[in-house]
Parts: C-alpha cells; sequence; structure tokens
C-alpha cells in the first residue's frame, strides 16, 4: 500500500518510513499537517499515518480537515501518539481517526493495524465500484446499451456552457407503431437495438447518442458547427436505410439543430426543441430525411431529401 507518513520528528518519521519501506509498502514523509493537507488537496493517498502533536497543523486538525472534504474516496488515517488515555482516544476518534499507533511503534503491532486497514479500504473500494456501476446503469438503456434521458439531462448543461458550437441530432424511427403492430415487439426491439448500434458506430468519438424514447434517440455533437452535424446526421440516415433489414426497409427522420457559443449559454431547452421541430419538419414533408432547424427559416431550404440509389 502507499502510505503518507506525517510525523514532525524526523529521526521518528523515517525510522517509519524505512519500517514501511521493510514491509512491501510504498510510504512518504511529511512534517505536519499543513504540509500533509496541501498533498492530500491534489493526490490521493489512503492511508495515513499522522502523528498527533505537530506543529504547523497538528493530528486532529489534519483528520477534522479529511473528514470535512467532500466527494473522493475514503481514507483511512492512523493516528500516532504517545497518549494512550481514555478522554485521548475519544478526541482522536472523534476528530475522524479510524486507529491508533502507540509511540514507540511496534513493528508486530504495525503488520496488525496496517492489516485491518488493507481491509477496510478493500472493502471501501468495492463500494465505491458497486456505487459507480450503479449510477451507470442508471444511465443506460437496458434494450440499446446507449446513455438514457437522464444521462442527457446531465451531460447537456456542460455542453451547453464549454464555450464552444455544438449541435444536436433529433432521430426518430419512421413508422414505427405501425412496424410493432405488424412484426410484434419483440421485431421491434430488434430495431431498436440495431439503431443504437448504427447511432453508437456512426458517431464513434465525435458525439454521444442516447435513446430518450420508445423510437426516438438524441445525439450530441459537441464542438460540431451546424454543416459538419448537417453531415454526420445524413450519413447516419443513410447508414439506417441502407441496413439489411429482415422483414422490411427501416428508415428514420432527422433533425438538426445548431448553438454558437453565445446562444449556448441561453440553456439546453432551445436547442432540443430546434431539433425537435426540425425533425417533425423531416416527417410532414416526406420522411427518410435531415432537416436542420435554420433552414426552417428560409422558405425555399426545407429539407435534405435521401439521395437517389446509385
Amino acid at each position: 500500500m502507499n502510505v503518507l507518513v506525517v510525523e514532525d520528528q524526523k529521526t521518528i518519521g523515517m525510522a517509519l518510513t524505512w519500517t514501511l519501506a521493510g514491509l512491501g509498502h510504498e510510504a512518504r514523509l511529511v512534517s505536519g499537517g499543513d504540509a500533509a493537507w496541501e498533498i492530500l488537496s491534489r493526490e490521493d493517498w489512503r492511508l495515513i499515518i499522522t502523528d498527533w502533536m505537530m506543529p504547523g497543523g497538528d493530528g486532529p486538525e489534519l483528520c477534522r480537515r479529511i473528514r470535512g472534504q467532500r466527494g473522493g474516496h475514503y481514507r483511512y488515517v492512523i493516528m500516532l501518539t504517545g497518549r494512550t488515555g481514555r478522554s485521548d482516544r475519544l478526541e482522536g476518534l472523534e476528530a475522524g481517526a479510524d486507529d491508533f499507533l502507540t509511540k514507540p511503534v511496534d513493528e508486530d503491532e504495525l503488520v496488525v493495524r496496517l492489516g485491518i486497514a488493507r481491509r477496510i479500504l478493500d472493502v471501501q473500494r468495492q463500494l465505491e465500484d458497486s456505487v459507480r456501476q450503479l449510477g451507470a446503469a442508471a444511465r443506460t438503456d437496458f434494450l440499446t446499451r446507449l446513455s438514457n434521458r437522464r444521462g442527457l439531462d446531465e451531460a447537456l448543461p456542460a455542453m451547453m456552457t464549454a464555450g464552444r458550437p455544438c449541435s444536436a441530432i433529433a432521430i426518430d424511427i419512421d413508422r414505427f407503431k405501425a412496424y410493432n403492430d405488424s412484426f410484434g415487439h419483440a421485431a421491434g426491439d430488434d430495431v431498436l437495438r440495431t439503431i443504437g448500434t448504427l447511432l453508437r458506430s456512426g458517431t464513434g468519438a465525435t458525439g454521444t447518442a442516447y435513446r430518450v424514447g420508445g423510437e426516438e434517440f438524441l445525439v450530441l455533437l459537441p464542438g460540431s458547427a451546424a454543416e459538419e452535424a448537417s453531415s454526420l446526421a445524413e450519413e447516419l440516415r443513410s447508414a439506417i436505410a441502407a441496413h439489411s433489414w429482415s422483414l422490411r426497409p427501416v428508415t428514420a427522420s432527422l433533425g438538426v439543430a445548431t448553438a454558437d457559443s453565445a446562444l449556448a449559454f441561453a440553456g439546453p431547452r432551445p436547442i432540443l426543441d430546434a431539433a425537435d421541430r426540425a425533425l417533425y419538419h423531416s416527417k410532414r414533408t416526406g420522411r427518410d430525411r435531415t432537416t436542420h432547424a435554420r433552414s426552417l427559416d428560409e422558405p425555399d431550404v426545407a429539407a435534405i431529401p435521401p439521395r437517389a440509389a446509385g
């Protein structure tokens, strides 16, 4: 394990770090609580052994700082002290210490205390992994494995305030209810899964695809201007139409909207509404086509129709 040793008496501190090294651990020595806190504020140390009485921030104060920190991983703190009274132990526990080592340090006791620390930190890592997995599952659509509406809601604010142009592509499968009615929901689910795969591969590193409703999808394109977003949308539309569907052809209608860096700060709702308006325009004008919201302000430009075969 990596151990941060906080001890102002250099001889004691060096002896402890050598002992830790001999036991197979990586140890770093700092001379006081303030110096330790500066390191902990920017580096990931899970195990800290700190002296109680030190200039420049004592052990209890360092514990209180660690426990007052929001977010991040759990840090296990062992207090090193010659104070063995009941009131002293209670004070240390109240400050946030997990365990104690008595000066002078007995190596056998150190081994046992480190074993306890390892077990607790291992359990904590497992809990953190479980929380991350649950969080990822809560943001993932179980059928398509794309991010879901919750994932979209979390991603939008950052994209809209990044100070760059950004675009959104709204996608709706054409006549999907009729497809379900004709072939059943299992066949419809196969279509949704395939659409998810096509969107994931089609966007690549450019953007992120989301399933936001039954047959509704959205692609976010941070940093993409109108022309680039329209081009990608048309590629996605073509990929869906050209896929070898087993039961009957499947197509999609798409709407694109773009916000420049100034408009982005108006929030996410306008760009989503604009993409939806463009999508419905594609549906009203024949389906299986792409419309950019900006074209709706130009009466002579309506939509990008599907490319002619060949």
